[in-house]
C-alpha cells in the first residue's frame, strides 16, 4: 500500500505559554513571609488577561502532559470476552523543564514580579505586555497562604504546518517545584509539575491567549 508523503513543519521554540491565576480578580498574591519582593510593598501579580511566561530550554523536551487515569479498562469474563469500561476523564499532570532566566522586578507596582532585562525593564515587551519567569510563578502559587484553593489556567500556543494550535490546561495546581537549582558551566534545570483537572484544544485559533 502506498503511503502519503508526510510534511510536518514547526519552527524551533516558536511556542508561547500564558498563565492566569483563577482568583476572582486574577491577582496572584505573594506571601511576603515566604517570598519577598524588594521591601515587600509590591506583593502581587495581576494575571487577569493572561501573562506570558518564559524560561524553557530548547535542548531537550521541555513540556509533557500525561493522562492520569486510563480511558479504557477491560474486565475479562470467564469463558472468553470481557467488559470494556470507558470514561472521558481528562485529568493529568503537566511537567515542565525550566531554567531561571532573570530576576523579578521588585520596586515597580505596575511590573511587580515581571522579569528584568539589562535595561531594567520588563523583557519581551510587545504592546506593553510583560513577561514572567515560570519558576517564580509556580513558587508563588505554591506559597499561597493556607494553600492554593483556586488553581490556575495555562495555555500553550504554537504553529504547526501553518495552523495555530492552542492547548489549554484548567484547574492547574502545583504538585512540585524545585526551590533552587545551581550548576557550573550550565543553566540548572528547574522541574515543575502541575496537576490539571481538564484540557481543551482549539485549532486554527483566532486572536487572544486563551481558548474561547
Amino acid at each position: 500500500m502506498s503511503q502519503p508523503i508526510i510534511r510536518g513543519i514547526q519552527a524551533v521554540g516558536a511556542v508561547d505559554i500564558f498563565y492566569k491565576y483563577n482568583s476572582v480578580d486574577g491577582v496572584l498574591n505573594i506571601p511576603s513571609s515566604l517570598i519577598k519582593l524588594g521591601d515587600g510593598t509590591n506583593q502581587s501579580v495581576n494575571t487577569d488577561t493572561g501573562i506570558a511566561v518564559a524560561g524553557f530550554r530548547l535542548d531537550s523536551e521541555f513540556l509533557r502532559a500525561v493522562q492520569q487515569i486510563a480511558s479504557s479498562q477491560v474486565i475479562p469474563i470467564l469463558g472468553g470476552g470481557g467488559v470494556a469500561l470507558t470514561n472521558n476523564n481528562r485529568t493529568g499532570t503537566l511537567s515542565l523543564t525550566c531554567a531561571k532566566v532573570s530576576t523579578p522586578v521588585t520596586d515597580d507596582a505596575d511590573k511587580a514580579g515581571s522579569m528584568l532585562s539589562p535595561a531594567n525593564s520588563a523583557i519581551g515587551v510587545e504592546g506593553g505586555a510583560k513577561v514572567y519567569d515560570m519558576v517564580f510563578l509556580a513558587q508563588a502559587q505554591q506559597a499561597q497562604t493556607g494553600g492554593d484553593s483556586v488553581g490556575a489556567t495555562l495555555c500553550v500556543v504554537f504553529q504547526f504546518c501553518g495552523k495555530k494550535t492552542k492547548v489549554q490546561f484548567e484547574g492547574c495546581t502545583v504538585a512540585n517545584v524545585d526551590p533552587l537549582g545551581l550548576a557550573g558551566n550550565d543553566a540548572a534545570n528547574y522541574q515543575i509539575t502541575w496537576n490539571y483537572l481538564n484540557w481543551k484544544c482549539q485549532y486554527d485559533a483566532g486572536e487572544g491567549n486563551f481558548v474561547a
